[in-house]
């Protein structure tokens, strides 16, 4: 009886170890997540004004590119927000290529 206990509170034990470590991998460790942490530090030093080169440069290639008309051409850059928020980082500028919003996630 005691052998049969110490064997499932060992494999518990081995189970919650290894969830925790995939949590944390995805959350903290992994490559998407220190880049969306970092996303987050370089969105604060961005400013109403700017020109997407200089996004560029502070935030580097947006993971994702729409325009809010085709006809138009006015980009929107997306960054991706750390795990669990519930939406990214967007840069919305205006038709002479200047920030004129910053989204931040939440």
């Amino acid at each position: 009886m005691f052998r049969v206990m110490k064997k499932v509170f060992i494999c518990i034990g081995v189970l919650v170890s290894l969830l925790l470590f995939a949590f944390l991998y995805f959350t903290e460790w992994s490559v998407a997540a220190r880049k969306s942490k970092q996303n987050v530090v370089n969105s604060e030093k961005l400013e109403i004004g700017m020109d997407s080169l200089q996004v560029k440069k502070i935030m580097g290639e947006p993971d994702a590119r729409s325009d809010y008309a085709s006809q138009s051409n006015i980009p929107s850059f997306y960054y991706q927000p750390p795990t669990f928020s519930s939406d990214g980082i967007f840069v919305h500028f205006d038709s002479l290529g200047h920030v004129k919003r910053i989204t931040y996630f939440e």
